[in-house]
This record gives C-alpha cells, sequence and structure tokens, in this order.
C-alpha cells in the first residue's frame, strides 16, 4: 500500500469516479460520494445510495425509524419517533448521549488503539520517526520525540463530522509545528492544522528555504511527488510550495502555543457543501472552498 489508502498496490485501480477516496471496486455507492461507506444493513449499497437503510421495507423518507427495523413503527408518544429508536438511533447499543456517532452503527467511541503510522520525510535521516504511543483506551496519542513530520492514521472512515479534542504539549524544550490532520484521502492528499509556536526557518534548506511562523495555519496537500523532502518543507513553509501544498488560512495575529497548556479546540468539516470551521481558545475560523472531497481525520505532529 504504496500511497497509503487502505488498499494494496495490487488491487488499488485508482478508478474512483465519485472522488469520495473510496475506489469502484469496493465502494458501496460507485457513483455518490460517501467516504464513511456506512452500511447499516450490511446490503450490497451504502446508506447514501439505499432508501431503505434498515431494509424493514419502509423507505427511509417515510420510516420513523430509517436506521433500526421497526415494521410496525410504533410511535408511542407521537413525537415522530419510533419507539425502538428513541434513544439508540442506529440500534449499536450505546445510547445517543454516549455514542460519538449515533447515525453510524459502525462507530461509537474515538479509538485510536489499532493505528497506522505513516513518515512524511521517509528519506530524511537527520532526525528520529515519529514515536505515538496510545494512552485512555484508545482516546488519547502522545508523540514522544523531538522527529520527523509523521501522521498517526486511525482505521475509521468518517464523511462530514463534528470532533473536538484538546491540545498539550508536555515539554518547553522545542518550538515546532504540532497539530492534527482530516479530510485524509492518500499521503499526497489531506488537510492539516497546524501550530507552530515561534518563527523559524527549517534548518535544512534543501530542497528549498521553508520559513514558518508563529500561529495556526491550516493547508490543503495534494502532492504529486508524496511523502519525502520536498513535502517536509513545503508543510513547514509559511505558503506552502506549488504542487504539494497550499494555506487555507494563516493566524494574522501570530500567536503561537505554550507549552503546558491545555487548548480545546473543535472541527466542523462539511465536504458535501465545502465547509470547514475550526475553533480553539483564541481563534475562530470559518472558510468555504471548493477543492477536493475527501475523507477521513487524525493526528499529526510535525
Amino acid at each position: 500500500d504504496s500511497d497509503h489508502n487502505a488498499v494494496g498496490d495490487e488491487c488499488d485501480s485508482e478508478i474512483d469516479r465519485d472522488d469520495d477516496g473510496v475506489i469502484d471496486d469496493i465502494d458501496n455507492c460507485e457513483r455518490i460520494y460517501n467516504p464513511d461507506q456506512a452500511n447499516n444493513d450490511d446490503d450490497i449499497y451504502g446508506d447514501a445510495c439505499d432508501n431503505d437503510d434498515d431494509n424493514d421495507g419502509i423507505i427511509d423518507t417515510e420510516d420513523n425509524c430509517p436506521l433500526v427495523p421497526n415494521k410496525d413503527q410504533m410511535d408511542s408518544d407521537g413525537d415522530g419517533v419510533g419507539d425502538v429508536c428513541k434513544l439508540d438511533s442506529d440500534g449499536d447499543g450505546i445510547f445517543d448521549s454516549e455514542d460519538m456517532c449515533p447515525y453510524n452503527n459502525r462507530i461509537s467511541a474515538t479509538d485510536f488503539s489499532k493505528l497506522q503510522t505513516i513518515n512524511l520525510d521517509p528519506v530524511g535521516t537527520n532526525q528520529l520517526d515519529p514515536e505515538w504511543v496510545v494512552k485512555n483506551n484508545g482516546s488519547e496519542i502522545l508523540q514522544s520525540l523531538n522527529s520527523d513530520p509523521g501522521v498517526a492514521l486511525g482505521v475509521h472512515y468518517f464523511g462530514g463530522l463534528d470532533f473536538s479534542g484538546t491540545f498539550f504539549i508536555n515539554t518547553e524544550d522545542d518550538d515546532d509545528y504540532a497539530g492534527f490532520v482530516f479530510g485524509y484521502r492518500n499521503d499526497r492528499r489531506f488537510y492539516v492544522v497546524m501550530w507552530k509556536k515561534e518563527h523559524q526557518t527549517y534548518w535544512k534548506q534543501e530542497p528549498f528555504r521553508a520559513v514558518g511562523d508563529a500561529g495556526v495555519q491550516i493547508k490543503v496537500v495534494h502532492s504529486i511527488e508524496g511523502p519525502g523532502e520536498m513535502m517536509r518543507n513545503s508543510l513547514w513553509h509559511r505558503e506552502g510550495k506549488e504542487d504539494e501544498s497550499r494555506n487555507l488560512f494563516n493566524d494574522e495575529n501570530k500567536i503561537g502555543w505554550q507549552a503546558k497548556t491545555s487548548y480545546r479546540w473543535e472541527l466542523m468539516h462539511r465536504p458535501s457543501i465545502g465547509l470547514i470551521r475550526f475553533r480553539h481558545l483564541f481563534t475562530f475560523l470559518l472558510f468555504y472552498y471548493f477543492l477536493l472531497l475527501l475523507f477521513y481525520w487524525f493526528f499529526v505532529l510535525i
């Protein structure tokens, strides 16, 4: 799997007519964008192109529990929501109030316990590769080394999402970038939220001089070459680099992160309408874009 898209090279046709990051050979909705591949009733059609997601014989638009079979449509209180799905919309046994994805019966909690690591500068040998440690039953990730850029890639697929987390750096010995990736399609196409502590020029000035500013940046990566020294420097560089990455946002106030400080952040991503909204303690950003319809989201530290 040379491009880290979860499909082996031998069976990766790279034909993806709906551009959702899932090749047609394994896409359960070949012509409809559905990167999460949600398929509540486990038939051959994904929910996005199935008009009866629970296979109870009642089409979704008329079903008071579209994800839980209930032919009787019992609704004791007449509120339009069937009795069998009132507290658990997707029927996975987890109450909606505790379910991270209440409308996807395959995902109920944040879990990075089975992660894949991707080194974004696999050629460079001057720094160590990232070392990821998973804690708290998969809900927390620690990167313990001052390292080359890398991504910790989870196994869950997402389309649109709302996600929140806490950012914390437990050392005062460095001032590099840290952040997270979302909208991941493969190791050449993804979005990244990056935060730098201080202005700094990357110490290795080949293949080009990369200058990083303090503050939050959001980049879209659409790389021709993929992981390597060019990607490494383009991610560091405040302006990105043609054929590698492009900045969607730079923090004009250039407020850097502070060590041993917790920062709460929230991300909203709606690929279907071209919306990214990111907010943390000091910043509120809103972006409309018409660039790439991508999928996944994952942590990154650079």
